[in-house]
């Protein structure tokens, strides 16, 4: 029997944003056919949701500093060691530096997966010598392709692709007629409570539904970096009069229900890398507007119908939600074809099948 490939799938986030649900669901993906251990920061989002299932394997890593940390040094270079890994898929890049020196002397095929859009360029002799171990640089679109490219350093040894992530999609029904009828406008945000995540801005846009008289409710969901950031969009909404038809709902389980109710996913992030979440939304049939920024205008291209306003522009937005409610039923008819787009494009085997083809 041929052994499994030995693969190590790194996130040492202590968020509970799309990267980390990311790096579980690879995780999930890869464990089918490799022998699969997530490595993830102690007592984080990831160790929680790992710590009562026995299908993936996991090792909790305590460190206090991103940027060096000799306790992950050695508590990752052991478990490499003991494990016998062959292949690193890490997810993020602050602890890179850490893990370059951990790797030294152990035949590795390190990837990078890129999942969000970096400014900050890595420049510099460092960081030559440290991305100069990476094998592959993984990205989700074509927008995170030329940023990976712009902003990391290209090793002449490293190779550049795109795997764009899959959706255990179920079928149009399940998706669309699951809907139950509602009187108000459903409209549904999902995210976690950051700055540029785009809240702010939805509860802005709303202010012209409520001027014309047209009964919503607003749902924003998702977990939050911080009791600062939840104030600042707590502050928001009070100071709205509207104020009553906004729900701050946090980080919630079925994030799927929600959907299934939504008319109006309004997405004005202000930039993403391949956003789980506004998939998801598409394939339940929800109307989709975000800013023109980042990977959305690539929707476009794919062929899904959804609505792009200026970057920035929360007039432009505002009126975009008033044109789009005047019309849902003819707009939510025109987004069905979405469904089938998504589970076009985000397949669970085509994915595991690039996976495959680069691990060692």
């Amino acid at each position: 029997m041929e052994n499994k490939k030995t693969v190590a799938v790194m996130c040492f986030s202590g968020n509970s944003g799309g990267m980390e649900i990311d790096s579980i669901k690879l995780a999930r993906l890869l464990n089918e056919t490799c022998d699969v251990t997530l490595f993830c920061k102690k007592d984080s989002f990831i160790h929680n949701q790992l710590k009562n299932q026995s299908q993936i394997k996991f090792v909790p890593v305590n460190f206090m500093s991103r940027i060096f940390s000799l306790s992950m040094f050695f508590s990752v270079r052991k478990e490499i060691k003991a494990r016998r890994i062959s292949n690193v898929i890490f997810f993020g890049s602050s602890e890179l530096k850490t893990l370059y020196v951990t790797f030294l002397g152990f035949p590795m095929n390190v990837i990078v997966r890129h999942g969000t859009t970096k400014s900050h360029k890595k420049a510099g002799f460092l960081y030559r010598i440290i991305y100069s171990y990476v094998n592959y640089h993984i990205a989700l679109s074509k927008h995170l392709l030329a940023n990976v490219k712009k902003i990391v350093p290209q090793a002449p040894e490293a190779a550049y692709k795109i795997i764009y992530p899959s959706y255990q999609v179920k079928t149009k029904t399940d998706g669309i007629t699951a809907s139950v009828p509602h009187d108000d406008l459903r409209i549904t945000h999902v995210g976690r409570i950051a700055p540029g995540k785009g809240q702010i801005d939805a509860v802005r846009a709303c202010a012209n539904l409520y001027h014309k008289k047209i009964p919503f409710q607003l749902d924003l969901l998702g977990g939050t970096e911080g009791e600062k950031n939840i104030s600042v969009v707590q502050s928001e909404i009070k100071e709205a009069a509207f104020s009553d038809h906004v729900h701050m709902r946090g980080h919630v389980s079925n994030v799927t229900d929600y959907l299934r109710m939504t008319d109006i996913f309004l997405f004005p992030s202000e930039g993403e890398g391949m956003p789980n979440a506004f998939i998801e939304a598409m394939h339940n049939g929800a109307v989709c507007i975000a800013y023109k920024n980042t990977v959305f205008p690539e929707f476009v291209e794919m062929g899904f119908y959804i609505h792009l306003v200026s970057d920035g522009d929360i007039d432009a937005l505002s009126q975009k939600l008033v044109q789009i409610a005047i019309n849902i039923k003819d707009e939510k008819m025109m987004s069905e074809n979405n469904v089938e787009l998504v589970e076009s494009y985000f397949q669970v085997k085509e994915e595991l099948a690039q996976w495959l083809k680069i691990l060692a």
